[in-house]
C-alpha cells in the first residue's frame, strides 16, 4: 500500500537525492515503471553526467498537493541514453509525511458545476475534495481566460446526510489553480484543481462535517 504513493495523482514533483563524490545531488525525476522489487525513474540527460556508484543510499521526496512524502531507498543502478537517465531504485518500505495544506484531500465522487459570467459552464464529477477546493478530471479544454477569472461553483453533497443542509447543494466562488495532463490512467483527460474563495462559516462547517464522515 505504501508504495502506491508514487502513483498518487496529486504528485507535483519527485526529487531523487543522493551523494556522489562528496557532492549532494538532487535530481527532478518522473516515475517510469514500478513492480514489487524496483521502481524506475527518469530525468533528461544533462550535458555532463557522472554516473554514481551502484547500491548507494538515496532519498525520495515526493511533493503532492497535500504535502511532502519522504523515504529512504537504495539507488541500485543508473543507465544513460541520449535522451534520458534511468535510475533503478529499491521499493520504498515506509514514508514520512509532512502536511502542507490546512486539510487533506479526500477521494470522493460528487457532481460539481462551475459557471462563469458569460454562461460558460463546466460540469464534472469530483476526484477529491478538501476544505480549500476540489479537483476533477475532464476531457474539455479549458480556455486560458477561464483560468484567470473566478466562477461560481455548485457542489452537490449527498442529500439528507447533513443536518440543516437538506438539499445538499453548496455554492461558492472559485478560481482555477493548476492543471495536470500526465496521469497514466487518464491519458485522454486533464486533472484540474479549483480553490474555494470566500467560503462562509456555515459552508465551512458543512464541509468539515462531511469530510469527517468520509474517514
Amino acid at each position: 500500500m505504501q508504495h502506491n504513493i508514487l502513483r498518487n495523482s496529486n504528485i507535483t514533483k519527485i526529487f531523487l537525492i543522493y551523494v556522489h563524490n562528496g557532492a549532494r545531488k538532487r535530481e527532478v525525476v518522473t516515475l517510469r515503471f514500478m513492480d514489487n522489487k524496483e521502481c524506475y525513474f527518469a530525468s533528461p540527460t544533462p550535458v555532463k553526467f557522472d554516473k554514481p556508484k551502484r547500491k548507494i543510499p538515496a532519498e525520495l521526496n515526493v511533493f503532492t498537493s497535500d504535502g511532502v512524502y519522504k523515504t529512504k531507498v537504495t539507488l541500485l543502478d543508473t543507465n544513460m541514453s541520449l535522451r534520458e537517465v534511468l535510475y533503478e531504485v529499491s521499493i520504498p518500505k515506509s514514508w514520512d509525511f509532512v502536511q502542507l495544506r490546512a486539510s487533506t484531500r479526500k477521494l470522493v465522487q460528487l457532481p460539481v458545476t462551475i459557471k462563469f459570467n458569460d454562461g460558460f459552464t463546466i460540469s464534472a464529477t469530483t476526484y477529491d475534495l478538501s476544505l480549500g477546493g476540489v479537483s476533477f478530471f475532464t476531457k474539455e479544454q479549458i480556455s486560458s481566460i477561464y483560468k484567470k477569472i473566478s466562477g461560481i461553483l455548485t457542489l452537490e453533497l449527498p442529500k439528507n446526510t447533513l443536518i440543516n443542509f437538506p438539499d445538499g447543494k453548496m455554492t461558492v466562488e472559485t478560481k482555477f489553480v493548476r492543471e495536470r495532463n500526465d496521469i497514466e490512467e487518464h491519458f485522454d483527460e486533464s486533472l484540474v484543481i479549483f480553490k474555494f474563495i470566500g467560503v462562509t462559516q456555515d459552508d465551512d462547517i458543512v464541509l468539515k462535517n462531511f469530510l469527517i464522515k468520509l474517514d
